[in-house]
């Protein structure tokens, strides 16, 4: 394909740099992109800016590279990658909100097919759905992030679909589709098996949403038979973040299964490891996993927990999510009530449920259980309950068995406080059957009437 003068695009200054990032991220050579009908010497000065295509050859290497033509001739990058740039940066800073905006006015174009032909547009979606999770609209988030899962399997380019499968089962569970949220994770899993594990970025962030999945669930054996196996790799090829990762999940499942001072360990392995990394939203994170920890040891350390929690809240401002920041003061809250103050445990537990959206049911219902727990003890008995029952509701409808069996519990406890043992007695029922706990009905034998008249005089006896 030989290009006469009139046939010549007039390319950006850029179009050899964008060229060559495109190549390398479909992993193609400069001869594989040059195929039969282009010579490998023509890529090379197309790269280096030495050449202009034609529309001819545009279109024949947009087609190899899975990207739209707009795309590779900066038709289209020219709009976006000014604000792709700038929302990316916003993101790693915290600033969710600003990236969202400046990605908003692309939504439009993140079609499943302009997604699986340009990169550029892939990346925004990507980034936008990243932003949307931050901001607490998850079901958006969730929505643009299966249009990628969509075209990343239909693409011929080589789009990181394992991150996208990270990102959807964090979305569904905090949305609370728990369900497809292990669907989704035990799909990208099936889909590791028999590849190269150590080469696949973000493998280790995978299993350990996928664990925490199962864990809201309360399938606390198969989140633990996961997370053994994650440690193990780690521990052979992983990276100190992977290996962090394994072990702070590892610390949360050890929590819910009692095990407290098996807990304290893992987090105290993953601290070392984060501490090798730069990433200071990911120690505030881990500062606030190592307080829950504390507050389920026998007893409570509560204010270990309450530092803790405290130390971490400026970084987590700045970094962390509305989620984070919901559970960070929802932590706080949880420390100072066992710490005799429910006046502040229940400012700090209404900020928490300010945080977060209809979207993100779970770690509403944990605020409503603390704020509830707080009112009761401020005698505000009504309001405590209402809070509570409504934490149930949510709960119930998340699919997370084991957290709503936990708030019957402190329903229970409430009813048990104020001497309505009825209501106490059935919501110790209720948490039985949450937790998939129901009773089998059994038969009482009929006594004869010389039984009913002569108790055993042996009963005392028995030891």
């Amino acid at each position: 394909m030989t290009p006469t003068p009139d046939e010549v695009v007039v390319a950006s200054p850029t179009f050899g740099t964008r060229l060559r990032r495109l190549r390398e991220s479909a992993g193609l050579s400069q001869t594989a992109l040059a195929g039969d009908d282009l010579h490998p010497s023509y890529i090379s000065l197309l790269e280096s800016g030495r050449r202009a295509p034609t529309a001819d050859v545009v279109a024949v290497l947009s087609g190899r590279l899975g990207v739209s033509p707009d795309a590779l001739s900066g038709e289209i990058s020219l709009e976006i990658e000014e604000p792709l740039a700038l929302a990316d940066a916003a993101l790693g800073l915290g600033r969710a909100t600003e990236a969202m905006h400046l990605l908003e006015p692309f939504r439009a174009e993140m079609t499943v097919r302009r997604c699986a032909r340009d990169a550029l547009i892939f990346r925004a979606a990507f980034v936008l759905a990243s932003a949307l999770e931050n901001v607490g609209r998850l079901d958006e988030a969730t929505g643009l992030l299966e249009v990628l899962r969509t075209a990343a399997d239909s693409s011929r380019a080589r789009h990181p679909w394992l991150h996208i499968a990270v990102s959807l089962v964090r979305c569904y569970r905090d949305s609370g589709d728990i369900g497809r949220a292990i669907d989704v994770g035990e799909d990208a899993v099936s889909r590791c098996d028999g590849t190269m594990t150590a080469s696949l970025e973000g493998h280790a962030q995978l299993v350990s949403a996928l664990a925490g999945a199962y864990s809201e669930r309360g399938d606390l054996l198969r989140a633990e038979l996961l997370l053994e196996g994650l440690l193990a790799e780690t521990t052979a090829w992983g990276s100190p973040s992977d290996q962090a990762a394994a072990y702070w999940n590892a610390a949360i499942v050890a929590a819910q299964r009692g095990h407290a001072l098996e807990a304290m360990r893992l987090c105290e392995q993953a601290s070392s490891l984060i501490s090798l990394s730069d990433d200071l939203g990911a120690r505030a994170r881990l500062q606030i996993t190592r307080a829950w920890v504390h507050l389920a040891q026998d007893p409570p350390q509560a204010g270990q927990a309450r530092d803790l929690v405290t130390d971490a809240l400026p970084v987590l401002k700045q970094y962390a999510s509305a989620l984070s920041l919901s559970s960070a003061e929802t932590e706080l809250a949880r420390s100072e009530l066992l710490l005799g103050r429910p006046d502040v445990a229940r400012e700090h537990a209404s900020a928490a449920l300010g945080r977060v959206t209809e979207d993100q049911p779970i770690e509403r219902a944990r605020a409503l259980t603390v704020l509830g727990a707080a009112l009761v003890a401020l005698d505000e008995r009504a309001l405590g309950i209402a809070s509570l029952e409504d934490a149930d509701r949510l709960l119930a409808a998340a699919q997370a068995p084991r957290q709503a069996a936990a708030v019957w519990r402190s329903l229970s406890d409430v009813y048990r406080g104020i001497g309505d043992i009825d209501r106490a007695s059935a919501a110790v029922n209720e948490a039985f059957a949450a937790a998939g706990v129901l009773a089998e009905p059994v038969g009482a034998p009929a006594l004869v009437p010389e039984q009913r008249r002569a108790p055993r005089r042996d009963s005392q006896a028995t030891s």
